[in-house]
């Protein structure tokens, strides 16, 4: 995978407690393995403290080298992997080695890693020098394996996430194609109203109807979509609705434009057009008016309609496109959102609370 995906991951690693756990266990084993080390000029709180950032950097990043392939692959072919670990971890070993020589720090430079005075003998065969490079190399090692088995874990991971991902949006799609004959059914029961009411006004409502069916199509067909082609197509079948309905329909738009951007799956804002015309509009003989809103923020989206007319029915039962709209609600990607429909100020409010997640910014 890419540097920058690599880097994702990793920082998705920093967010679960189990890392952290994992990281002060080894910095306090990794502190055990060097027993000795300090002399009196250092602080046993400097070693712990640089133990802990070496745990950090090894358990949050050591995967890096395993999954950084320039392309789109997960994982770097062995060999390659190998090497970039190894190269990786021996680099960060030695950096926090060279910490832990500084001078003040340990007291390796004027007292001597032992704390028994300055170093005699050749410099290689001291025991310090001894006991360091085993240390270092254990813990490159480590570095190397605990690096490929997170790599693994996260490959794995990423295939469930994207099989469930896979899952849901196929749902999501059987859904919205569930819909399509749901909505084109409800519009030519209206138009064969229309036709034995008003037969010259017909004709338009059939040249409009192929058009709505071609943006349903169209619309419905796709995973997300913006805001202003749910409104779009809404419009369009509000225009329908009205050669029927006449002046008995009118509709306000209570509309934020500056959210018309943002991507939802579609098919969210029509079932509650549809369902506050058929139940609120057309049964009460003066009609009444539909309103029509979106507020809240990118993050947080609410979808409203409201209409007067004939009052909420208690205990009524969702339709097939509440009904289906609460189903796809609940596979959103950026979590289920909240619908709601119940009686407010003389009214019927119908409100839609969503979370739009990755989607909504692309």
């Amino acid at each position: 995978m890419r540097l920058d995906a690599g880097l994702e991951i990793a920082k998705d690693r920093m967010r679960r407690p189990g890392t952290w756990g994992a990281v002060f266990l080894f910095a306090l084993l990794w502190d055990l393995m060097r027993p000795g080390m300090r002399g009196p000029g250092g602080s046993p709180l400097d070693g712990i403290l640089v133990s802990f950032l070496l745990g950090a950097v090894l358990l949050v990043l050591a995967p890096l080298p395993w999954q950084w392939t320039g392309d789109g692959r997960r994982l770097t072919g062995f060999a390659r992997g190998l090497l970039q670990a190894l190269a990786w971890n021996a680099a960060v070993v030695a950096g926090v080695m060279s910490l832990l020589a500084s001078p003040g720090r340990d007291g390796m430079m004027g007292h001597g890693m032992m704390g028994g005075g300055p170093m005699s003998g050749p410099f290689l065969f001291h025991p310090w020098v001894l006991r360091s490079f085993t240390v270092g190399l254990a813990t490159v090692a480590f570095g190397v394996l605990t690096g490929r088995i997170l790599a693994d874990r996260d490959g794995e991971r990423i295939r469930a996430d994207e099989a469930e991902r896979g899952a849901r949006e196929a749902q999501t799609r059987a859904l919205q194609a569930q819909m399509n004959p749901h909505v084109l059914f409800n519009v030519i029961s209206g138009l064969a109203e229309l036709a034995r009411e008003n037969p010259a006004a017909t004709e338009e409502a059939l040249v409009k109807l192929a058009e709505v069916m071609r943006r349903l199509l169209e619309h419905a067909g796709r995973v997300v979509a913006p805001l202003s082609e749910e409104r779009a197509l809404v419009e369009r079948l509000l225009a329908l609705e009205q050669f029927r309905l006449g002046p008995r329909l009118r509709v306000a738009w209570r509309w934020d434009p500056s959210l018309e951007g943002v991507c939802v799956p579609p098919l969210l804002l029509q079932p509650l057009v549809e369902n506050a015309i058929k139940h609120g509009i057309a049964p009460c003989r003066g009609g009444g008016e539909v309103e029509i809103g979106l507020s809240g923020t990118r993050d947080a989206l609410v979808l409203w309609v409201a209409n007067t007319g004939s009052p909420l029915g208690e205990g009524r039962p969702d339709g097939v496109g509440l009904a289906n709209l609460r189903q796809r609600l609940a596979l959103m990607p950026g979590g289920p959102g909240r619908f709601a429909i119940r009686a407010a100020e003389g009214r019927t409010l119908a409100e839609l609370r969503i979370q739009p997640g990755e989607a909504g910014h692309a």
